[in-house]
């Protein structure tokens, strides 16, 4: 013990002037995943957190920020991120990335716990002091609290307001419901409605002509169409309006889009929403020095560690950024609020908010899940959700295209037999384009045959030839040997009247041909072939044959170039050739 309290204070010395491991030791890695736009994946391994970020450049014009509601429509339950981002991709919509959404809400007329905007008409809305993120239909990310306010205009400018929208019906209210909440409204006896049909285009904050095409009183539960709105009522402002709207009658409806902060959104069209809370930053700056009771959500969401999902945009607006932070796992416990605001601050967000975490966070880049998932749910399963946001480059497969691949590139088969082609369509980033095969058309040179649109080929003779796969202006080729099935086969009906060996075809050959030689009886045929020293090279027939002309195949593959000669054996009838191998 002496010895080492001796040399401690060298030793300490010596730790002081060694290099020090920097506090936030981290792994970053980042791909470019599409037209502007780039995957991030940092380790911090002080914290112990696993970090997934996509960024995109919405200042190109190919770029879009969207929202998908789980299988399209309130009633039909949740569905994996993934799922949507799938089922939304193609030619001209090319999905880059897919972050889930909203909180779970519940009830049987709908699943979410906020507003819903796609494409500029609402899905679901009503009132809750949380903020959401939403994109202008001037292309402008925002994050604000905003809120459904719906406002019926009559011809004689008399008004009435609409409390939400695809939201359970209200006494003494107004509730406007379209295709998203199901067929019907669900509402009972005591409700008015008129079905509505409109005849501009659905946008928001902004008055769209409907006309009345059905009205029922007292009877509920009324039929929505694919195109329909419907409009139900209850109490004393039913009674009002139920007094002045009549079937082929004309309205005006405007469904705005409240906003808290913000007071110029009230006067923009929002093209896309999605529901979340709470806010994070705001203008660079942490939302709250709180965020436990901020908006609404207490200790266990907003100050425990969990899985967490959030979206922002950085100080010009141009950057989107999709973030997940792993959690509840022993290489990434996950983060407070707090710390997701910090961590979207280190990703460059200038304003963001919170999605739903926890077992539901996902990010998904080009069809991929990208974050580990949080195994205490379902031992590491994604988890369905409600909805989500898809990132979507507008673009051609045409321009973003590098290599069409045909597989397999060199088949083999014989007049029997069939196969079946695919292809691979590759973009400039190395992706796999989804569904590009559904718009390949397919080319067949030199062979006898057919393939279907789907590639399966079958032949319809003997030969060598090529298969082409064209997409737009990209192709790809598989070279193909057409055989005739093994042995000697019958090719011509009737009975010749004289024994005779025919010059084989092709010739040249490279590397097989077929000879063929007429029978004028039954007979036993023994067909050889020698190289030009008169050595054997192959046996192709040993064996009794019918009256007929026959062909039998020569594959020289295994041959060096040159002069061969064919024999054909049968009875007391000889018959020899020469044919030429040139490889």
């Amino acid at each position: 013990m002496k010895y080492l309290l001796r040399f401690l204070p060298i030793l300490i010395t010596f730790w002081l002037i060694l290099p020090q491991a920097p506090a936030q030791a981290r792994d970053t890695t980042r791909t470019v995943v599409g037209p502007g736009t780039t995957f991030t994946y940092i380790d911090a391994r002080s914290p112990n957190l696993r970090i997934s970020a996509l960024k995109i450049d919405i200042s190109l014009p190919e770029n879009k920020i969207t929202t998908v509601l789980a299988n399209d429509r309130l009633s039909l339950g949740n569905e994996m991120t993934r799922n949507m981002s799938t089922r939304n991709t193609g030619n001209g919509h090319l999905v880059i990335g897919a972050l889930n959404g909203d909180y779970f809400g519940s009830g049987p007329y709908g699943k979410l716990a906020d507003g819903q905007i796609i494409g500029g008409e609402y899905v679901f809305g009503g009132h809750r002091n949380r903020s959401s993120f939403g994109m202008t239909a001037d292309g402008m990310p925002v994050v604000d609290i905003l809120n459904f306010d719906g406002e019926l205009r009559l011809n004689d400018e008399s008004t009435f307001r609409i409390l939400r929208l695809n939201r359970q019906q209200a006494n003494n209210a107004l509730v406007l419901y379209n295709y998203y909440t199901g067929n019907t409204t669900r509402s009972d006896d005591t409700a008015t409605e008129w079905r509505l049909r409109p005849l501009e285009d659905i946008t928001t904050n902004a008055p769209v002509q409907f006309e009345v095409t059905a009205v029922e009183r007292h009877q509920g539960n009324m039929t929505i169409g694919p195109d329909d709105y419907v409009l139900t009522g209850t109490g004393a402002i039913a009674d009002d309006l139920y007094e002045k709207l009549e079937v082929d009658d004309q309205v005006h409806i405007t469904m705005k889009v409240v906003p808290t902060r913000h007071d110029e959104l009230a006067e923009k069209q929002i093209a896309e929403l999605m529901g979340g809370g709470p806010r994070l930053l705001t203008n660079g700056e942490h939302a709250t020095s709180e965020f436990v009771g901020f908006e609404g959500f207490g200790q266990n969401h907003s100050g425990e560690r969990h899985p967490r999902t959030a979206v922002g945009f950085n100080k010009d607006s141009t950057i989107v950024i999709f973030a997940v932070v792993d959690g509840r796992q022993h290489f990434s416990r996950g983060a407070s609020m707090r710390e997701m605001a910090t961590i979207m601050q280190d990703l460059g967000a200038w304003n963001a908010v919170n999605l739903d975490g926890g077992g539901s966070s996902t990010l998904v880049v080009r069809d991929e899940n990208k974050n580990n998932h949080d195994w205490s749910f379902g031992l590491g399963a994604y988890r369905p959700v409600a909805n989500g946001i898809l990132a979507v480059a507008e673009v051609s497969y045409a321009d973003i295209g590098e290599s069409l691949v045909i597989s397999p590139d060199h088949v083999a088969l014989d007049t029997s037999e069939t196969t079946t082609f695919s292809t691979s369509f590759y973009d400039m980033w190395g992706y796999d384009l989804p569904d590009a095969a559904d718009e390949v058309t397919w080319e067949l040179i030199d062979l006898d045959g057919e393939i279907s649109a789907d590639g399966r080929f079958s032949a319809n003779d003997y030969g060598r030839g090529y298969v082409v796969a064209h997409f737009e202006t990209f192709s790809d080729t598989a070279s193909v040997y057409v055989r005739d099935p093994l042995g000697v086969e019958p090719i011509e009906p009737g009975i010749p009247e004289t024994f005779a060996l025919n010059q084989n075809y092709p010739n040249p050959f490279n590397p097989d041909t077929r000879i063929t030689f007429e029978l004028p009886a039954a007979s036993h045929v023994r067909v050889t072939v020698y190289d030009i020293l008169g050595r054997p090279v192959a046996v192709l027939a040993d064996e009794q044959h019918l009256p007929g002309l026959h062909a039998v195949r020569f594959d020289a593959g295994g041959l060096a170039s040159g002069t061969y000669i064919y024999e054909v054996v049968a009875g007391d009838f000889t018959a020899r050739r020469t044919m030429m191998l040139l490889k």
